[in-house]
């Protein structure tokens, strides 16, 4: 009976000491992850509408008129705008990777409508910039146009790096330019709520409608075979059939050993553009 009970108590242990062990390597993981993605100048990490300066290339001031902007997108039809900027000479830290698991992380994708995030590594040995759109952004932002407006913004911080201006103005004008094209993609309406759309489907029909009245409008054939045949003095005398031809068709038989390609891996749906430069 002692054994036995010695037994459960050791178990009992064996089992607490697991559970520990796995939260807190939990924990130490999800630190190192932020840790080496978002380390920084001490700036503690923001969620919603917000510019995450771990670079240090901005003032506080500029940041708050930043976010002010961004906040009231946010407010006016659910846009959470997400600034992520590092300095970060891994390359790891540039891979599309790298800003696609800190926004699935540590962002609440679910809580807004749409939610758009820009990802600058300033490093000139490892310099990137991404664009990301969750939600209804997926579909506003599209892959192509991220990576329009993505490659636009690059263009700003190579300037700042050159020496052509101002650097910090430079940073300034991209980070406006950032929130101030998400402005503009968010509220143009989807495709098929746009007046051209309208336009293009009302010519469409009316083409259809003008094409059937021109061709109704010779007139309709009334008679047929049968419209001077009086039944009372007809009938059929005889009927036959006549063998012309035979036709073989050949049909290639499928293979049963093909296969076929999956999508892409896991993860939040999105659109993205951008990379390297």
């Amino acid at each position: 009976m002692m054994k036995s009970k010695r037994f459960y108590i050791l178990f009992v242990l064996v089992l607490v000491l697991t559970a520990g062990l796995g939260l807190s390597s939990r924990c130490v993981s999800a630190e190192v992850l932020e840790d080496y993605y978002l380390e920084g100048n001490g700036n503690s990490l923001k969620w919603e509408s917000a510019v995450n300066d771990y670079a240090g290339i901005y003032t506080q001031d500029q940041i708050s008129a930043f976010e002010e902007k961004m906040r009231q997108m946010r407010e006016e039809y659910d846009c959470n705008i997400v600034a992520f900027v590092i300095d970060n000479n891994e390359w790891n830290s540039s891979e599309l990777s790298a800003p696609e698991r800190v926004s699935e992380r540590f962002l609440n994708l679910g809580s807004h409508k749409s939610t758009v995030v820009l990802w600058l590594n300033i490093c000139q040995n490892n310099r990137s910039l991404y664009l990301l759109g969750y939600g209804s952004a997926e579909h506003k932002i599209t892959n192509g146009e991220a990576d329009y407006i993505a490659k636009d913004l690059q263009g700003y911080v190579k300037d700042a790096q050159s020496g052509a201006g101002e650097p910090q103005s430079k940073y300034i004008e991209m980070m406006n330019e950032f929130i101030r094209k998400s402005d503009i993609q968010m509220r143009t309406p989807y495709f098929y709520l746009a007046w051209w759309f309208h336009l293009v489907v009302g010519l469409l029909a009316g083409a259809i409608v003008v094409m059937v009245l021109i061709k109704n409008s010779g007139g309709k054939m009334t008679t047929n075979g049968k419209t001077y045949m009086n039944k009372s003095f007809s009938e059929l005398i005889g009927r036959r059939d006549i063998y012309t031809h035979t036709t073989y068709v050949r049909t290639k038989k499928s293979s049963s050993s093909g296969s076929s390609r999956g999508g892409g891996g896991g993860g939040r749906s999105h659109s993205s553009g951008g990379g390297r430069f």
